[in-house]
C-alpha cells in the first residue's frame, strides 16, 4: 500500500443488498419540546426524546456497542453539525437525499460538479455518520441510519476517474487530500472524517494542511488502517500506518485513529493494533458488516456490508458530531479527550498497546464527568457538590424539629443546573436528596426489642437523692433465661442507663444535674413511653436526649413562687445510619422558668429560653447545596398551665412560641433565609385512681412543634449563552414552611399490679402526620401487657 504519494481506501466493500421498495426520503429535526435532557441545552429549544428503538436502528448492532441511544434519548441527532468526507466521492442516493453541503466538491479535479462517488467508499462512510432516518417511507429489509442522522456532509472527493481503474482500486494523491483538509477547514467543518490511509508517512505538505485543521479547532478522525491480504493477525500497529500524524506534538490531541472491534468486541483481525506509540489516541469502534447505503444512484434503495476501519472512523466521526451538538461550548480538544476518557476498556487493564482506549461509549461519555460544581454566579457558584454517584452522599437534608417530615423547598430545587469537568452543563434533581423524618406513629419503632422505661430513686441523707433511669428489655427475657443460659447477653437487656442527681442546699433551694435526660424529662418527671404521640412539642424536645448533659438550679420564694434554670448540652455525631460522613451536631438550651401557685388548684409558670445549634436548625440536619445554615439561635417563650379538678384529676396546658435567627451558609443554593417563627402546644386531661387504685387515664390533644413562618431564596441558572459564555441567573423566594399541620389526638390508659399484670391500651390519631398535607391522617391502636418474673 504506497502512500509516498498516494493513499488508497482503507476498507473493504462486500455483499450488496437490494430492495425493489420506491418512496421518498427524509428524517428531519426532532420536534422541540419543553422536556429537559440530562445535559443542558443550547440557547435554542432543547430537543426532546426520540423513539430511537426501531428495525432501522437495530438494523447496525454497532448502535448499541457504542451506546448510541445516550445520545438519542436527550434528543440529539448531529443536527446543526457539519462532517466533511474527504474520500472518493459521495453519490446523494435516496438515504443520503438532503444530507449534501451545496458546497460540496472535488479537489482533485477542481470541477464542483463533480462530486458524485467513483467506487461507492465514500457514499458508504457518509451513510455510516449521517444517512437519513426514514423507518416511516422506507420499508427496505436492510434499512439503516447514520450515528448522527441530523448532521450534515460536505462532500470532498479527492479523487478522479482516471485515478479509479475498477471498484475495488482508487488512488488518493497526498497533495489532493491536503487541499480537502484546507477546503474542509475554510467552509466551516466541525469533524473531518478521512476514512483513507497507508502503510507510508503522510508527506509534509499533507500534514501541515492537518495541522492547519488542527488549529483551526477541527477534530479529525483517521483509520488505523487494515492488515494487508495475508499478512497475519496481529501484524503492524497504528504507530506503522499513515495515521502516525495523530500522537505528533501538533496535534493537540484533536486527532482520533480509528480501530475496530467484531461484534463481540474483539479486535478485528484485519485492524492494526494500537501500538506502543499510538495507544493514547486509539480508538475502537465497531467495523465488521456495518451496513450502509450503495452509491449506485439507479436503485432506489442499495446497500452494502462494510468491513473495515475505515467504517470504524466514519462511526466515531458520527459520535463525536452528536457530541458537539449537545455540547457546544467542548472544544474539538474536549470532544476527543472525552470519547478516550470516557470509552469502555478493553484487553489489559488501562490503555494497552492492542485496544489503545478501548471501544467508543456514548453513555458514557454523555454522563457528567469528575467533580461537579454549582454554575452560574448564584450564592453557590462554584461550588463542589460531588461526582455523579457522590451527590447525595454530599447534599442533603435530613427533615425534622419544627420542619416535620415536608421539606419540599416548593419544588424549587429540582432542577438545579451544575458543571462537570468539561464545563457541560446537568441539571440536578435535589429533591431527591431531601430525606423526611417518619411522619406517622411507628409502632415497631416505639416497642423497638421490647424495651421499656424504669426508674428508681435513692435518698442518700437528707440532702442528696439519685434518680436513676434505664431501657429495659423483656422481650425473650424468660425464654432467655430458661433455655438459652442467658446466651442473648446482658446488652440486650437493659441500655440506655439515664441518671439525675439533686442536692438540697437548705429548705429553699436546690442544684440538680442529670446526664441522658432530657430538661423536660428531669423537670417535670416525664416519662417517654407513657404516650405514643413522639414527644415534639416544645424546643427542648430538640435536644437529643440520650446525649444531653443537664445541670440545674432551684429557688422557691416564699410559699407560691419558684425560680428555675437550667442549662443543657448535647453533642452527638449524625449520619451514621443514612451512610453518609458522620457529622458533629451541638446543641446547647438555656431555660429559665418562673412558676407561680396562683391558687390552690392552679398552678402557671413562664419560660424564657435560648437554643443555640451548631449543625442543625430547628431539628433538621443539611448539607452541601442544600445547607439551610451552619448554625442558629433561637429565643423562645412558654407557658405552663396545671388545674387540679379535685384529687384525682388533672387539666393542663402547654405552649412555647419561638423565632431563630439563622447563620447562613456560603455554600448553599439556599440564601437570605429569614427569621424562622415556630411554635407547638398541648393541652389534656388526666385522672387516676378512677376505676382501679392504680390506674390512670388520660386524654391530649397537641400540635407538633412546627414552623409558621420562614422564607428563603434559592437561586439556579435557567438559561446558558453557549456563544457569549453568559449564564441568567434567577432568585426565587420560597416558604420553608410545611404543607400540613400535624394534630394529634390521644387517649391513654394503664393499670398496673392486675394479678401480677400490667396493662396499656393508647389509641392515636393523626391529621396531617409530619406536617405533610397530602397524609389525611394516622391512626395507630397499641396496647401492651406485660409481667415481671
Amino acid at each position: 500500500m504506497a502512500r509516498s504519494s498516494k493513499s488508497i481506501l482503507a476498507g473493504l466493500m462486500l455483499t450488496t443488498f437490494l430492495s425493489a421498495c420506491g418512496g421518498g426520503s427524509g428524517g428531519g429535526s426532532p420536534t422541540s419540546s419543553n422536556n429537559t435532557p440530562a445535559p443542558a441545552p443550547a440557547p435554542a429549544p432543547t430537543p426532546g426524546p426520540i423513539a430511537y428503538d426501531t428495525a432501522e436502528y437495530r438494523e447496525n448492532s454497532s448502535m448499541q456497542q457504542m451506546n448510541v441511544q445516550a445520545a438519542y434519548e436527550n434528543g440529539y441527532t448531529g443536527n446543526g453539525i457539519l462532517v466533511a468526507v474527504i474520500d472518493s466521492g459521495v453519490t446523494e442516493v435516496p438515504e443520503m437525499a438532503g444530507k449534501l453541503h451545496p458546497q460540496s466538491t472535488n479537489v482533485a479535479t477542481g470541477n464542483d460538479t463533480d462530486v458524485d462517488d467513483i467506487n461507492g467508499h465514500g457514499t458508504a462512510m457518509a451513510g455510516i455518520i449521517a444517512a437519513n432516518r426514514d423507518h416511516s417511507t422506507n420499508n427496505s429489509p436492510f434499512n439503516m441510519h447514520g450515528v448522527a442522522f441530523n448532521a450534515q456532509i460536505l462532500n470532498i472527493n479527492a479523487t478522479s476517474q482516471a485515478n479509479c481503474p475498477d471498484s475495488d482500486n482508487c488512488d488518493f494523491f497526498h497533495s489532493d487530500i491536503a487541499l480537502g483538509y484546507d477546503y474542509a477547514r475554510m467552509h466551516g467543518a466541525d469533524v473531518i472524517n478521512e476514512s483513507l490511509g497507508s502503510d507510508t508517512p503522510s508527506t509534509s505538505g499533507l500534514r501541515a494542511a492537518m495541522e492547519r485543521a488542527v488549529d483551526a479547532g477541527i477534530v479529525i478522525v483517521v483509520p488505523a488502517g487494515n492488515i494487508p491480504d495475508g499478512a497475519a493477525p496481529g501484524h503492524g500497529s497504528a504507530a506503522q500506518a499513515s495515521a502516525a500524524v495523530a500522537y505528533s506534538s501538533w496535534a493537540n490531541g484533536q486527532i482520533i485513529i480509528a480501530g475496530s472491534v467484531d461484534a463481540n468486541n474483539q479486535i478485528s483481525d484485519f485492524s492494526y493494533r494500537a501500538g506502543s506509540d499510538a495507544m493514547n489516541v486509539y480508538l475502537m469502534a465497531p467495523g465488521n458488516g456495518i451496513t450502509t447505503p450503495d452509491h449506485d444512484p439507479n436503485n432506489s434503495y442499495e446497500y452494502v456490508s462494510v468491513v473495515g476501519t475505515s467504517a470504524s472512523t466514519a462511526q466515531i466521526s458520527g459520535a463525536a458530531a452528536l457530541l458537539l451538538e449537545a455540547f457546544p461550548s467542548l472544544t474539538a480538544q474536549q470532544v476527543v479527550d472525552l470519547m478516550f476518557t470516557t470509552a469502555t476498556d478493553l484487553g489489559a487493564p488501562g490503555i494497552d498497546t492492542i485496544y489503545g482506549r478501548g471501544l467508543l461509549n456514548l453513555d458514557e461519555a454523555f454522563s457528567a464527568q469528575g467533580q461537579l460544581v454549582i454554575a452560574g454566579d448564584g450564592f453557590a457558584s462554584g461550588l463542589e457538590v460531588g461526582t455523579d454517584n457522590s451527590v447525595t452522599s454530599q447534599n442533603f437534608v435530613f427533615s425534622g424539629g419544627a420542619f416535620g417530615a415536608d421539606m419540599s423547598f416548593d419544588g424549587s430545587v429540582g432542577d438545579i443546573m451544575v458543571l462537570d469537568r468539561y464545563n457541560r452543563s446537568y441539571h440536578i434533581d435535589f429533591t431527591k436528596t431531601i430525606h423526611g423524618a417518619q411522619p406517622a406513629f411507628s409502632i415497631i419503632d416505639f416497642m423497638s426489642g421490647g424495651l421499656n422505661n424504669r426508674y428508681h430513686t435513692m435518698q442518700f441523707g437528707d440532702a442528696t437523692k439519685v434518680r436513676l433511669g434505664w431501657r429495659h428489655d423483656n422481650q425473650f427475657s424468660e425464654i432467655d433465661r430458661k433455655y438459652l443460659s442467658n446466651h442473648l447477653g446482658r446488652h440486650r437487656r437493659a441500655g440506655n442507663l439515664r441518671m439525675a442527681l439533686s442536692y438540697s442546699i437548705d429548705e429553699k433551694q436546690m442544684a440538680t444535674m442529670s446526664s441522658g435526660m432530657s430538661i423536660a424529662e428531669m423537670m417535670e418527671d416525664y416519662r417517654p413511653d407513657d404516650y405514643m404521640a413522639p414527644s415534639k412539642h416544645g424546643f427542648s424536645n430538640l435536644l437529643k436526649s440520650d446525649e444531653t448533659a443537664t445541670v440545674g438550679y432551684k429557688n422557691r420564694f416564699g410559699k407560691k413562687w419558684s425560680f428555675e434554670t437550667a442549662f443543657a448540652s448535647s453533642d452527638y455525631s449524625f449520619g451514621e445510619d443514612f451512610f453518609i460522613a458522620p457529622i458533629d451536631v451541638k446543641n446547647n438550651l438555656s431555660l429559665s422558668r418562673i412558676r407561680h401557685q396562683a391558687t390552690e388548684n392552679l398552678q402557671i409558670a413562664f419560660d424564657l429560653g435560648l437554643l443555640s445549634e451548631t449543625g442543625s436548625v430547628l431539628g433538621a440536619v443539611s448539607r452541601g447545596a442544600l445547607e439551610i445554615g451552619t448554625a442558629a439561635t433561637t429565643a423562645f417563650t412558654g407557658a405552663k398551665i396545671d388545674y387540679a379538678l379535685g384529687d384525682k384529676a388533672l387539666l393542663f396546658a402547654r405552649g412555647s412560641y419561638g423565632v431563630t435567627n439563622v447563620t447562613g451558609s456560603t455554600r448553599s443554593i439556599l440564601g437570605d433565609v429569614s427569621n424562622l417563627k415556630s411554635y407547638s402546644y398541648l393541652v389534656g386531661i388526666k385522672g387516676q385512681g378512677l376505676a382501679f387504685d392504680n390506674d390512670q387515664i388520660s386524654f391530649t390533644f397537641s400540635q407538633p412543634l412546627r414552623l409558621s413562618s420562614g422564607f428563603a431564596t434559592v437561586s439556579n441558572v435557567t438559561h446558558r449563552d453557549y456563544e457569549t459564555g453568559q449564564f441568567t441567573t434567577s432568585y426565587n423566594r420560597i416558604s420553608l414552611n410545611p404543607t400540613g399541620t400535624e394534630r394529634d389526638f390521644e387517649l391513654a390508659y394503664s393499670l398496673n399490679g392486675i394479678y401480677g399484670t400490667n396493662l396499656k391500651l393508647n389509641v392515636l390519631h393523626q391529621l396531617n402526620p409530619g406536617h405533610i398535607k397530602s397524609i389525611r391522617s394516622a391512626t395507630s391502636v397499641l396496647f401492651r401487657i406485660g409481667s415481671a418474673f
